[in-house]
This record gives structure tokens, C-alpha cells and sequence, in this order.
């Protein structure tokens, strides 16, 4: 799924500095808001499923799932360079490198009734759960921590919880707390390893959906708060001496807290708490937080109607008090924030609040999204779960898209999973396109100035201008723009056709649900036939021509 840790300051201000340097122009307009990284997809490793989470703990992002073979970016299924992975791969977040660190995460098979789609069928009757679910790294970046489905790893027993040397990749000897049933949350601190998910006990001791271990023996430990259903993400907040819970829940030790809520970091006890889920088919997937007091959530509703909470909120940590709602439709199954800037995995639609992607069916869903981690502004209306006057954050110009998967997935979610750096995002999902190429289920994008990085900027289709010669007022041109995967801003040239500059320039704004129409008169056209055509150009420097179009 998706990071919970914090970022460092300086970490932060050293990449936007470096993209202030960088990138020139236009981009200056928009200072005062933080930049995402670039939309253009870098060459990544790519699996044979579904990624459901991803980390980068230096210059190594691991990825996740329930998959059995990884390959090379651009390769098809079964292609040369394929190999054997069992769902939990590295590879070089700088240069897409898959690495050889290849443990084997398996799992049981048992009989019974169909466990649902995070499994897998064996035989007669029977199931395996070998999923991992959730990746987190240690605060000091020493260690690896994953949690899921599992049993074994590299054959050695591994119940649902499992560490790794961040640097030699080597399993951990000494944690193996044995969880009775599926983790899907996990936080770490610099001595705890906090649980949640749906399980029942802890090396036999009962602990409901949530539990705590020891970060280096894996014993443990006396925190034993209860949920009565699937605790699906928690994030220490050791500043404020909380723990936030996110999930499928009502009750928090038998006190109800639908959905999200915070309990001591110490007692497990419940914590005073402003926020009340809108609906009670309201579940939160996913918590990150940026070291501001803020904890930031996905959420999604599997029932639909309103009031309803999908898309993304911040909430403060010390109250419960919400910061920021987004209004949006869409379920959010990641969120992971990095200077400033809150990427989320999720198919967003009807983002009226924030006057965002309007609602058109599937075909408009965007999977990849960035926000300010700030509220700019108010609602103007009452959408979704938003109040009138109710706090919003500003959609960023972060626009690359996924598909939603296989048409054989029970999901179709497309990405499930998003990390980032500063540097760096690292997606994952079942999705297998990405930008309108083969890509499956990993992605990568990188900030500007990055080594590499790839720009993604002025869109198709961008049409050919229309022409329209008047007796004595020169030649009008009109035309309707395009949009930016990465920017908000696009100058347009209008080119003619002998001149090697253009005869007049223009710069709009544009969203891909909302792309402007423009004309100039050229009232120094010259006589016979001429031709013209429009250059869109970015603040990066990427440049899109349209067709030519000629008038006599």
C-alpha cells in the first residue's frame, strides 16, 4: 500500500530548490505552490499481477503483492529477461535495475470456503493467502518490515510479519512474532512495531486486529487496543503520543470510532477524538503524515450515496480535527506525501468541490493525482461529504494515468499502491498501461532535475487550426488548445509558414476537462496561399505541434 513516515525537511527543500533551478519560465507563476514531480514514466520492472505495496528506503524501492515473475521494462509476459519472483521484489530506484534479492513469501495451502480475491486457488478444494499487503521502513532506513498474508519466507516460518537487513536484504533472524491472521498495517518507531489488520493473537495471546511488537526481538508487547472489524492502516505519531487507526471498523475498544480514530501510543487507550466518518460504508485504506501533525488519508465507500468519504483528507493528529477534506469520488487505496505535495493511487472522478474532473464515466478516471498538502481554499458547494465553506486543497499538475487493469481483475482499481522520496514516486497496482504504453503494475517518475527524468507535456490531440481569410482584415486563425500532464500553463505559438519566429504568442491555462479556444488575425498574411500551424509549449520546455492547415 503505502507509506507512513515521515519525510526529511531537508530532504524536501534540497529537491525544491534543485526544481526552482531547474526549471524555467512560466513555472516561476506558480511558486508560491509546491511542485510534483514530472509525469513522463521512467523504465521499470514489471511483474505478472498486482502490486499492492511499494517503499524506497534509498536508492531501493521494494514492491510488494501477489505475483511469481518480474521482467524487464518493455518486455512482454514470458519475454527474455524474465524471472522468478514471489511477490516481493527490489530494484534500483535511480536507474529502473531489477534487483537480485528474490526471498520466496508463500503460504499454506488449507481447505475451506473461498477466502476471496487476495488469494489463490490450490487444488481440491483448497486455498494459499501469500499476498503481502504492506511494506514499511525503519526510521533509522536499517530495516524492512512487511506484513500480509504469508507464512513462510525463503521457507523459514514467518507468520503474516517479517523483517529484512535494509542493506544485505537479509531476513532477520530474531523477529518472528506469530500473527494469528492477515496484517495490513504496520508502523514503525525506533523500539515498535505497531500491528494492524484482521487478525486474533499474537503468539497465542489474544490481541483483536491490533497489537504491538518489539522493532528487534519481535515480542510482545502489552499495547492491546481492540477493533471489532479490519484495521487496514495505523501510523505512530510519536510527537503527540498517538497512534491513528484506519479501516473497516466501528468499535475502538467497544467505543465507537467508525473508521479512523487515534488511541495512546502507550496505553492503547482511546484518545479524544473531533472526527466522525460521514458514512458507515465509509473505509479508510490508507494514513501517511510529513512530520507537520497531520495525518493524511484515502478512503473509499463500497456502497455509494452520499454523505459519503472517498478521495483524500488531512486531520490533526493531536485533536482529530479535520484540516481538509478534497470532496472527491473515487476509491483512494494509497496516498504518500513529499515536499509539500500528496500523491495518491485511486480512480478520481467528480472532484466537484475543488472544481476538478468533472464526473464522465470511467473513460475520465484519473489514477494518479497530486494535491497541495494545505487547504487553499473553501468549497463552493455542497458536494459528496464537503460542507459549504469547508477547507480544500488545490489539485497540483500531476496528470499521468494508468489504465484499471486486466478485464479479468475483480478490482479494477489500476494503482494500488504509491511511495515517494522527494526524488522519486514509486507506484505499483494491477494496472497494465501507463501513460498509454505496456507498462505492468510498477511505474516510477522523477522530480525535476533529477538524472533522467522524463518530461510528459502538451497532450493529443491537438488539432489542426482552422483558417478563414477576410477581404480586407488578413487571415483570422482560430484554435482550441491542449493540456499538460505536469504543467498549468502552455504557450502557444501561432507559426506561419516562411518565418522562422512566430508571428504571435499567447499563454492559457488548461485542465483535460477544461482546454481553452483561442484566434489571432494575421493582418499581414501575404497574398496565395499560405500555411500555418500552432506550437503548445511548456515550462519545461516540451513542445507539441498540431498539423498544418493551408487557406489560398
Amino acid at each position: 500500500m503505502n507509506r507512513a513516515r515521515k519525510l526529511s525537511c531537508v530532504a524536501a527543500v534540497a529537491v525544491a530548490a534543485l526544481s526552482a533551478a531547474v526549471v524555467p519560465g512560466p513555472a516561476a507563476i506558480a511558486a508560491e505552490l509546491p511542485q510534483p514531480v514530472t509525469a513522463g514514466a521512467l523504465p521499470t520492472p514489471q511483474t505478472d499481477g498486482v502490486v499492492f505495496a511499494v517503499a524506497i528506503a534509498g536508492n531501493t524501492a521494494i514492491a510488494g503483492g501477489r505475483f511469481s515473475k518480474a521482467r524487464p521494462a518493455g518486455v512482454a509476459p514470458g519475454g527474455p529477461g524474465e524471472v522468478t519472483r514471489n511477490n516481493l521484489l527490489a530494484f534500483d530506484v535511480t536507474t529502473g535495475e531489477l534487483l537480485p534479492w528474490a526471498p520466496v513469501v508463500s503460504g499454506t495451502a488449507f481447505a475451506g470456503a473461498d477466502p476471496g480475491p487476495f488469494c489463490k486457488p490450490a487444488d481440491a478444494g483448497r486455498w494459499i493467502c501469500d499476498t503481502v499487503f504492506r511494506i514499511e521502513v525503519s526510521p533509522d532506513g536499517k530495516k524492512v518490515y512487511v506484513g500480509g498474508d504469508f507464512d513462510k519466507v525463503d521457507g523459514q516460518w514467518r507468520s503474516r510479519v517479517a523483517a529484512f537487513d535494509a542493506a544485505t536484504g537479509a531476513l532477520d533472524p530474531n523477529f518472528k512474532p506469530r500473527v494469528a491472521g492477515r496484517v495490513r498495517g504496520l508502523s514503525i518507531t525506533a523500539d515498535t512495531v505497531y500491528l494492524g489488520g484482521g487478525f486474533n493473537a499474537v503468539d497465542g495471546v489474544p490481541r483483536t486486529r491490533l497489537a504491538a511488537v518489539s522493532t528487534g526481538s519481535g515480542a510482545l508487547l502489552p499495547w492491546a487496543p481492540t477493533a471489532d472489524r479490519e484495521v487496514f492502516a495505523v501510523l505512530a505519531a510519536p510527537a503527540q503520543g498517538r497512534t491513528v487507526i484506519g479501516g473497516a471498523f466501528d468499535n475502538v475498544n467497544g467505543t465507537y470510532r467508525h473508521g479512523l480514530t487515534a488511541v495512546d501510543a502507550a496505553s492503547g487507550a482511546l484518545a479524544p477524538w473531533e472526527w466522525v466518518t460521514p458514512s458507515l460504508d465509509d473505509t479508510i485504506t490508507d494514513l501517511a503524515t510529513d512530520g507537520t501533525g497531520t495525518v493524511y488519508l484515502g478512503s473509499y465507500n463500497w456502497r455509494g450515496g452520499n454523505p459519503r468519504l472517498e478521495g483524500r483528507g488531512a486531520i490533526d493528529i493531536a485533536t482529530g480535527k479535520p484540516r481538509w477534506l478534497d470532496g472527491c469520488y473515487g476509491d483512494t487505496q494509497s496516498v504518500a506525501v513529499a515536499g509539500g505535495v500528496l500523491y495518491s493511487a485511486s480512480h478520481t472522478h467528480n472532484c466537484a468541490a475543488i472544481n476538478a474532473v468533472p464526473e464522465n464515466g470511467p473513460i475520465d478516471y484519473h489514477r494518479l493525482l497530486a494535491e497541495t498538502t494545505t487547504a487553499t481554499a473553501t468549497a463552493q458547494r455542497n458536494v459528496n461529504h464537503v460542507r459549504f465553506g469547508d477547507p480544500i486543497p488545490e489539485l497540483l499538475p500531476w496528470l499521468p494515468n494508468t489504465n484499471g487493469g486486466p478485464a479479468s481483475s475483480p478490482w479494477l482499481n489500476g494503482p494500488w499502491a504509491v511511495d515517494a522520496d522527494g526524488r522519486y514516486v514509486v507506484v505499483g497496482g494491477e494496472f497494465t498501461m501507463v501513460n498509454g504504453s505496456a507498462q505492468q503494475s510498477l511505474t516510477r517518475f522523477a522530480a525535476r532535475g533529477v538524472p533522467g527524468a522524463v518530461n510528459n507535456g502538451p497532450q493529443v490531440p491537438f488539432p489542426a487550426p482552422e483558417l478563414n481569410r477576410h477581404l480586407f482584415a488578413g487571415i483570422s486563425i482560430r484554435w482550441t488548445g491542449t493540456w499538460d500532464a505536469q504543467n498549468r500553463e502552455i504557450r502557444y505559438e501561432v507559426m506561419r509558414a516562411g518565418t522562422a519566429n512566430p508571428i504571435y504568442t499567447t499563454t492559457s491555462s488548461a485542465w483535460p476537462w477544461s482546454v481553452t479556444t483561442m484566434s489571432f488575425t494575421d493582418d499581414q498574411a501575404p497574398q496565395g496561399r499560405v500555411e500555418y500551424w500552432i506550437r503548445a509549449v511548456d515550462a519545461d520546455g516540451a513542445v507539441l505541434s498540431t498539423p498544418h492547415s493551408s487557406i489560398g
